[in-house]
């Protein structure tokens, strides 16, 4: 399964970095987190691994494979036969910015997840670009 969704930002695409870039205060601005928790210090870099913890999924350790600052990270978790990356990028605007999420699920298990829960995931990234982007706007006033 691979859902995306770009959403206008009403902020500069800096201002929308600052809240792409941390996800361990997601919970506080978007119900599509109930926590989000670091395993080191180290802040949004590659290898960093979070615990994260959504509304009717189980908790799922997240590893931070790429980030290119200011810009975009993604990161990667895997549960039971299902591969599950997704990509937040921030794209500068003439007016403002872009905000591209992405959610790639593979892996043997992958479709079947894909039919029981793909419309409850697609509405959790849905809801994650939604308030990610409004909080964004809300900082830049």
């Amino acid at each position: 399964m691979r859902y995306a969704v770009q959403v206008d930002v009403e902020a500069p695409a800096d201002v929308l970095w600052t809240v792409v870039a941390e996800p361990t205060g997601w919970p506080l601005i978007s119900d599509s987190f109930i926590k989000v928790t670091p395993e080191t210090a180290d802040g949004l870099v590659v290898g960093q691994r979070y615990l994260v913890k959504q509304p009717s999924i189980r908790a799922m350790r997240w590893t931070v494979t790429e980030v290119e600052p200011g810009a975009a990270f993604t990161w990667r978790s895997s549960v039971l036969g299902v591969r599950t990356e997704a990509s937040h990028r921030v794209v500068p605007t003439g007016g403002g910015a872009q905000l591209h999420l992405e959610m790639v699920q593979s892996g043997p298990l992958a479709r079947a997840v894909a039919s029981m829960g793909g419309a409850h995931y697609r509405a959790l990234v849905d809801r994650e670009a939604a308030t990610l982007a409004g909080a964004a706007e809300h900082r830049a006033r």
